[in-house]
């Protein structure tokens, strides 16, 4: 069996790049599902915002916290997913408010689920990125964005079941293609951190089993091996896992040069673990 076209999905993320001069909230980047993603929102979740979370966050002082459509749910997704399950003092809805049923809190998960049940057609391999500001770990938040030129990449084409796409497999992306959303002003924040960090980001997979993939990165040319989780599903790899650390990418001076335009707006705090989600498809 082979597998012609592919999507590799990896979310590389830079704690700078997310840290967003405008938002406090994630980005996510869901482009290519609305339209089944769209009748879900109508059908079913948002029945349940509108009983369990909108008599607070209809009059949100922060827009981002407002949860009264569609665009609004969909930008938080994660945001909202991350404050559902936490076991800390920012889960939501509060203790003293009616809680979920697991029906209900299944029902953000299958809405995060069709959003990316689709990879947008075009450029064979998507990379996506996600990372952390503000101080306070239990209360950081993430900005995701997305690079737009992929230099090169390689599967295994001779593939006969779906994890021996990993046979080999390798991507580099052009780290000065960054898009935050589409936002130009945020775009160019974090484009000021690539510019001083690296010109280019590789991906390369060593050796994996259908548990694990070990994965190495080079970023401002230097290289780590990340050990990736392997998730097989319906002609889709799923791979996800975390860089724990950039400083081993020597990232002082990008960091600082980032910080001197945008501290401010995070508190001069960017996390340094970087989370990664590696999706690859046979369409």
């Amino acid at each position: 069996m082979r597998y012609n076209r592919i999507v590799f999905l990896i979310a590389i993320v830079q704690l700078c790049l997310f840290t967003s001069c405008t938002s406090n909230h994630a980005d996510e980047l869901y482009p290519s599902n609305d339209a089944e993603a769209k009748v879900y929102y109508e059908t079913t979740l948002k029945s349940v915002i509108d009983n369990k979370c909108i008599s607070c966050h209809l009059y949100h002082t922060e827009g981002a916290n407002r949860y009264d459509s569609y665009e609004k749910s969909k930008s938080n997704i994660s945001q909202m997913l991350e404050r559902i399950n936490a076991t800390t003092n920012i889960v939501m809805p509060p203790a003293d408010q009616e809680q979920l049923t697991e029906d209900e809190k299944n029902s953000f998960k299958t809405f995060l689920d069709i959003l990316q049940s689709e990879t947008p057609q075009g450029n064979p391999i998507k990379v996506t990125w996600t990372a952390y500001k503000y101080p306070d770990f239990d209360n950081r938040a993430g900005v995701s964005g997305t690079f737009n030129t992929v230099i090169s990449y390689n599967l295994n084409s001779t593939a006969e079941n779906l994890i021996d796409l990993l046979n080999g497999a390798n991507v580099v992306i052009d780290a000065s293609s960054v898009n935050v959303g589409n936002e130009p002003e945020r775009t160019q924040n974090v484009a000021s951190f690539f510019n001083a960090f690296t010109a280019q980001i590789s991906g390369t997979v060593d050796s994996y089993n259908n548990e694990n993939a070990w994965v190495t990165f080079n970023m401002n040319g230097i290289s780590q091996q990340v050990v990736l989780n392997v998730s097989l599903e319906t002609n889709k790899i799923i791979l996800d896992g975390t860089i724990p650390d950039l400083n081993v990418f020597n990232w002082e001076n990008a960091y600082n040069v980032f910080n001197a335009i945008c501290g401010e707006y995070h508190e001069n705090k960017l996390w340094e673990d970087v989370k990664i989600s590696i999706e690859i498809s046979n369409i």
